[in-house]
């Protein structure tokens, strides 16, 4: 028999703060400000990105059976946290807390999950601890496979490895903290017309510079002769930087012509000719003229690279922006294809 569907109280700004960063799907679909628990039985699993799925038989007050509708985080951003297509399966028994469709239907968002044994996960990039009773002891821990660890180990060198956000800590991530404010009246405007629900990232659309940066997925640096590759692997994004005085090619693309430098530990990446309409996903807009410097500085242990990205756009800005984050070394992860489905 399945349990009961519970719904949590509408929740102040306070208590949502933690979901205000809203993921691209979740914009216009589910309703952000509220969050409610499900309670039910796992009938289906559809491991797939940008968004895993799953069927929940769920018994309402009036005994009926009802079928839910679970989404959640993208399968690259459960996997820096260590869940996998095996994590959730048919026949288990679960709670979720999440946001529930604008539209009436049995359909959640899901943020997080409590296990039958009594353990938490968290289910997006930017979920926080629900439960109360769900402290750190109580809350899932991955098992690390020794097997990639190592072979991770093996092929790292210097910047050249893979490299991941640290969950749960806004130093790591967002790049972007809440509203990017600073806006010149232009752009202002242009972002007032900004309607969320016909977003072109509601569909996945790849991101341009600068905003390929704040991705919650792995990224890699890879040498590639004289000059080197950043590997993202949110849309399969591919950046070549060119070192030591090569000249980049010079026409406008979304992630624009960079080239590169050593500073001791810290590489220098300078970036102009970009050509993409948004610098974040709530519509604000960037300039052609727009001219990035990035700073990847790698710790002396080699186990964290600290990024500066300071943006002079003053079509956009008023002023010259900086934002911040880092990621950590993750030698049990691989750069995998994106492989987006509908």
């Amino acid at each position: 028999m399945t349990k009961i569907l519970k719904f949590s109280l509408l929740l102040g700004l306070t208590g949502a703060s933690q979901w205000t960063i809203a993921h691209h799907s979740s914009v216009g679909i589910y309703d952000t400000t509220r969050l409610i628990e499900v309670e039910g039985v796992v009938t289906s699993v559809l491991w797939r990105n940008p968004h895993p799925s799953y069927t929940l038989a769920v018994e309402d007050e009036d005994g009926e059976t009802v079928d839910w509708r679970i989404e959640a985080g993208s399968i690259s951003t459960l996997r820096v946290m260590g869940i996998g297509r095996d994590f959730i399966e048919v026949g288990d028994r679960v709670t979720l807390a999440g946001e529930p469709s604008m539209r009436g239907r049995p359909e959640l968002f899901a943020r997080n999950i409590l296990l039958a044994d009594g353990r938490e996960a968290l289910l997006s990039a930017n979920s926080k601890p629900f439960w109360s009773e769900g402290g750190a002891e109580r809350m899932y821990e991955a098992g690390i496979d020794a097997e990639l660890v190592e072979r991770g180990r093996q092929g790292a060198m210097g910047i050249f490895r893979v490299w991941a956000r640290v969950p749960n800590d806004t130093d790591s991530w967002p790049l972007y903290r809440d509203d990017v404010g600073g806006l010149t009246e232009a752009a202002e405007r242009i972002r007032a017309q900004w309607d969320p629900t016909q977003s072109p990232y509601l569909g996945c659309a790849p991101k341009g510079l600068p905003y390929v940066m704040g991705s919650a997925y792995p990224l890699e640096f890879v040498p590639q002769g004289e000059n080197l590759l950043i590997r993202l692997e949110e849309s399969d994004a591919r950046r070549v930087i060119y070192m030591n005085g090569a000249t980049a090619p010079s026409g406008y693309s979304m992630y624009g012509s960079s080239t590169g430098r050593w500073d001791g530990n810290t590489l220098i990446v300078e970036t102009e000719n970009i050509d993409t309409p948004h610098f974040y996903g709530d519509g604000t807009p960037q300039s052609r003229n727009m001219r990035l410097t990035e700073y990847f500085t790698l710790s002396e242990s080699e186990d964290r690279l600290d990024y500066r990205l300071i943006v002079d756009d003053l079509e956009t800005f008023t002023e010259i922006r900086e934002f911040t984050r880092y990621w950590v070394w993750r030698p049990d992860l691989t750069v995998e294809p994106y492989n987006w489905q509908e």
